[in-house]
């Protein structure tokens, strides 16, 4: 995306965020096997994609904590975790998520239970 960071800022905080963390989700595990470990700065990346990259350290930060927020959807949905040493896991319910076609629906299933 071509936003300015202050308005990438504004909409990553404006936008619904469990729809956020369940597109996100597919888009940093798809490929994935179960098991397997994806890098954090896949979903940074991805982000960056949507909103633009972040230009000054409020930013930033902001980003960040959007980001943590997301990835603490993901382990309370029990689909990725973050490994001891830092990369992001795929869980089982995770891999079940990427076979879907509803992957907000399924992410709001596990939410619920």
């Amino acid at each position: 995306m071509t936003e300015t960071s202050v308005g990438g800022v504004e909409a990553l905080l404006g936008a619904a965020i469990r729809p956020l963390a369940a597109s996100t989700f597919v888009a940093t595990f798809t490929g994935a096997g179960l098991g397997r470990e994806r890098g954090r700065n896949v979903l940074d990346k991805e982000i960056y994609r949507r909103f633009g990259k972040p230009r000054n350290s409020d930013a930033h930060h902001a980003y960040q904590a959007v980001i943590v927020q997301i990835v603490l959807i993901w382990e309370q949905a029990l689909l990725a975790a973050r490994s001891s040493h830092g990369p992001l896991l795929l869980l089982p319910d995770g891999a079940r998520v990427l076979a879907t076609t509803d992957p907000l629906g399924e992410l709001h299933t596990l939410l619920r239970v």
